[in-house]
């Protein structure tokens, strides 16, 4: 898993910034004018966030330190039905991040989260993603059906496998037998987006489908009209037994703030419904 710690006084201004001299504080995402510190809560949070954050888990700590000026988060990045169990078995954090609704709604009923205030933050969707120089010439999800193509996805129970079950479901609503020709094309399921994308763009592979807010510079996209795609919901809870209530409670506020939604929205992901 993945531990991203945030600390305001070595605030790495490069998080948020890719080239050019170190903005100030209030040049942050999230960060539109200088943030008081009266009721801060310092210290740090912890929270478990979902492999669909990954990519964006040091923007968040770095907008959410810059506005809460004293206050830090780190990240433990892993999957959410893992998570779920976890905190289960009663491992400990103060946050969760959920990419599964349902499971949110489950943590609330079993009390591992404080259901009432949990919160939609934002929403992701499907992509595929080609290899260098697109050698199996996709552009359009028709082709990942194509006999011949060397697919890569994600397990079905993880949220990325779950969304790509209902873009092939939708498919196959206007072209009868779609999945079962995908699925015939597919070469390994994969533990989340991140190997999709890293292994399509050394070329292992002709194509993935994976998230939009998950594609970097090594692989070319191809979107999938938004009719037969599939969207993910990220909400974001305390947790029952906090080490930190009182932080756990500040940073759910931050996500789910105008404040802190922007900071999602800038970086590729959608209003949530």
């Amino acid at each position: 898993m993945k531990r991203i710690v945030a600390l305001v006084a070595t605030l790495p201004l490069a998080l948020v910034a890719a080239c050019g001299p170190a903005p100030s504080s209030s040049s942050l995402p999230g960060a539109s004018a200088p943030a008081s510190t009266t009721g801060v809560v310092g210290g740090e949070v912890q929270v478990y966030a979902p492999g669909a954050l990954a990519a964006h888990t040091d923007l968040i700590a770095a907008a959410y330190a810059a506005a809460r000026p004293g206050a830090t988060a780190a990240f433990e990045v892993s999957h959410t039905p893992t998570q779920y169990e976890q905190l289960k078995q009663g491992s400990t954090t103060d946050v969760w991040i959920a990419a599964n609704p349902k499971l949110m709604a489950q943590a609330g009923t079993d009390d591992l989260v404080l259901a009432d205030p949990s919160r939609p933050v934002v929403r992701t969707k499907l992509a595929i993603v080609t290899a260098p120089g697109n050698p199996a010439g996709i552009s359009s999800p028709a082709d990942l059906a194509k006999p011949g193509v060397k697919l890569l996805l994600a397990e079905d129970q993880l949220p990325i496998g779950m969304a790509v079950s209902t873009f092939l479901q939708k498919m196959d609503a206007g072209q009868p037998g779609y999945s079962d020709r995908v699925k015939a094309n597919v070469s390994s399921r994969e533990l989340g987006v991140k190997p999709i994308v890293a292994k399509v763009g050394l070329g292992e592979a002709d194509a993935g489908i994976v998230f939009v807010t998950d594609v970097d510079e090594k692989v070319g996209v191809v979107p999938i009209p938004d009719d037969v795609n599939a969207m993910l919901s990220l909400e974001v809870a305390p947790v029952t037994k906090a080490d930190h209530p009182e932080a756990a409670r500040q940073f759910v506020d931050y996500l789910a703030s105008p404040q802190g939604i922007q900071v999602l929205l800038d970086a590729g992901y959608l209003p949530s419904e």
